[in-house]
């Protein structure tokens, strides 16, 4: 098809050196994608190719997209009355588009033979194309078992895509890669089928809060185009529509933090390097070099040089407390290593989350550092201070893992519709020919038996809320007779009374009080330094954490100072500028390195400046 450069048919002026062209109207069709090529002559007869010919992608495209068609299905298809998930609805969560070839989406998800084998296709993402991308299946054992599987897409080189999180923030960096989990708890024992992967995203997003290298998580609409019909009034199950999943970057030092990170080897324990970075010479060597170090029964001075301890003590204590039973030295982490020679841990797979039973072993070979009695006093430090700035609190507004939960949930439960995106995976999945689960949405209760025995899930509303409690439950001091212990079954506050369990110490100062000063607006003082065994204090620490907006949580230190004299401290008043509500804690350590819980709480609300 000719271009034009005389200012007739689309042709806005002639002459100007831009040429344009106007596609007929009965090539731009819902659902089509169109491929071409620019090609240009000059009067000397050389010609010119747009893509050239050394890109990574030999075409252009556009994908012409009416947006989504109301779908209606219904949990068990015959039997419960049919739900309506109206476009406004479908609108409410963003499109991932995959056009493809049926076999090969069938050999991807389905088909052994074909394990982790390329097959191509074309993927849309905010009305960008992104052309001849490669998909897999993924996952070790439990690729192909579930049904509802999990995805690998990998981009061309030269062609990241920059996906953005549910709520519209960008990821930290473009991704030149993407991992779609199908978030409906591991298919080895899917007991918190219905929970639509909030355990997974909530579960990065804590680390990530702790400090810990993580993946960035979200959830994601997907949709394959890979026949005629975008609905079907005959199946329900056939169409575009695939619907919910979680939408994980890699082990990448540009994804694993909100702040960018330095330029890091990341390695999988199980896939091996992830990344390499440009300086490094021999990445698998240097690799061996730590696993081997680690596994020698290292001294303490060999831990402090090459493990980022405290990314170590946040990511075993977020295990804890958030019942990651399915990690093992062998599986579901990684590690990033900082050019300083540090490395920390990175959370992966983390899809049997959650669990009152003990599983796999549940630690890494790092764990081995905490054998030194100085570094387990200093994690026992940070355990007591997660559970006091992270677990404390179950309330939606807190500022901690109660707030944190609820502000995820509404991404799944968009307000004003009858419908949520819960009750759109329970009917597209609950009952799919592909599921070999079938029926196992929102049993209640369900009953589960893991390595460590057999336990009982309950939820207080048979729905995707009765989850959401679950979890906040989970990582809060809910039992009612407080009977903690490991490996107990119990689910209320499980995750609270096993980190407790690990950060007790009789031997820590006693916990301070706070007060604002008379008179003072940002003078507070603090209680006497008290010690059960008379030790001595060595340092006030003083610290502001911030809650009150989407995306603020006490956790995050906003100002933080230790002082080695007095109970008076001055925080300065820039620190408040932000309109918001701030918490001001203090806590003593003493000279054996020991440090008390955090005091409760002097919160101010800060006024727009």
């Amino acid at each position: 098809m000719p271009m034009r450069d005389d200012g007739k048919e689309g042709d806005v002026k002639a002459g100007d050196g831009i040429f344009s062209i106007n596609v007929p109207a009965n090539y731009q069709r819902h659902r089509w994608l169109m491929r071409y090529r620019i090609i240009a002559t000059d009067v000397s007869g050389k010609i010119t190719q747009s893509p050239p010919p050394d890109d990574t992608c030999p075409n252009y495209a556009w994908y012409c997209d009416n947006g989504p068609a109301e779908w209606i299905g219904t949990r068990d298809p015959g039997k419960t009355l049919p739900l309506k998930f109206s476009p406004d609805f479908l609108n409410t969560l963003q499109s991932l588009i995959l056009i493809a070839l049926q076999t090969d989406v069938a050999r991807s998800q389905w088909d052994g033979n074909f394990h982790k084998q390329k097959q191509q296709g074309t993927f849309v993402y905010k009305g960008v194309v992104y052309d001849h991308i490669q998909l897999n299946n993924r996952g070790q054992g439990s690729a192909h078992i579930g049904g509802k599987n999990k995805w690998g897409l990998k981009f061309n080189k030269g062609h990241d895509v920059p996906i953005q999180n549910h709520d519209g923030s960008p990821f930290p960096h473009t991704c030149d890669s993407l991992n779609l989990n199908p978030g409906g708890s591991t298919p080895y024992i899917p007991v918190l089928r219905g929970i639509s992967g909030l355990d997974e995203v909530l579960s990065m997003r804590a680390y990530r809060l702790a400090g810990v290298p993580s993946p960035q998580a979200t959830w994601v609409q997907w949709r394959i185009v890979d026949n005629t019909e975008e609905v079907s009034i005959k199946d329900q199950f056939e169409g575009d529509l695939w619907g919910l999943y979680v939408a994980i970057g890699d082990m990448e030092p540009k994804l694993l933090a909100d702040s960018k990170l330095p330029d890091g080897l990341s390695v999988s324990i199980q896939s091996g390097i992830k990344h390499t970075p440009r300086d490094l010479t021999d990445a698998p060597k240097e690799w061996e070099k730590f696993l081997n170090g680690m596994r020698s029964n290292p001294n303490e001075a060999w831990w402090r040089t090459n493990l980022n301890l405290p990314a170590f003590f946040s990511f075993h204590a977020m295990n804890r407390l958030l019942g990651n039973v399915d990690l093992r030295p062998d599986g579901n982490h990684g590690y990033y290593r900082n050019p300083d020679g540090h490395w920390a841990p990175i959370p992966w797979d983390n899809d049997m989350m959650f669990v009152p039973r003990h599983h796999q072993p549940g630690i890494i070979d790092a764990m081995a550092c905490l054998n030194h009695p100085k570094i387990a006093l200093e994690y026992r430090n940070r355990a007591r201070e997660i559970l006091d700035l992270f677990a404390s609190d179950n309330t939606d507004n807190g500022g901690q893992v109660g707030q944190l939960t609820s502000d995820l949930a509404k991404a799944l439960t968009p307000k004003g519709y009858l419908v949520d995106w819960s009750k759109l995976d329970e009917s597209m999945w609950n009952q799919h020919p592909r599921m070999n689960q079938k029926g196992s949405y929102f049993v209640n209760p369900c009953g589960a038996d893991h390595f460590g025995g057999p336990w009982k899930r309950t939820l207080t509303t048979n729905d995707f809320n009765g989850f959401r409690k679950y979890l906040i439950d989970f990582c809060t001091d809910s039992r009612p007779n407080k009977s903690y212990a490991p490996n107990d079954g119990d689910q209320r506050g499980y995750g609270w009374g096993y980190l407790s369990h690990e950060a007790k110490d009789q031997k820590i100062p006693g916990t301070a009080t706070l007060k604002r000063a008379e008179g003072a607006q940002f003078i507070f003082t603090a209680s006497a330094f008290v010690s059960p065994l008379g030790h001595k204090p060595a340092v006030l620490e003083c610290r502001v954490g911030r809650l009150g907006k989407l995306g603020w949580y006490e956790l995050q230190e906003l100002w933080r100072n230790n002082q080695e004299s007095g109970t008076n401290f001055n925080i300065p008043p820039e620190i408040f500028m932000e309109q918001g509500r701030y918490r001001i804690r203090v806590r003593w350590c003493d000279d054996t390195g020991r440090c008390g819980h955090w005091s409760s709480p002097v919160e101010l609300n800060s006024e727009a400046k």
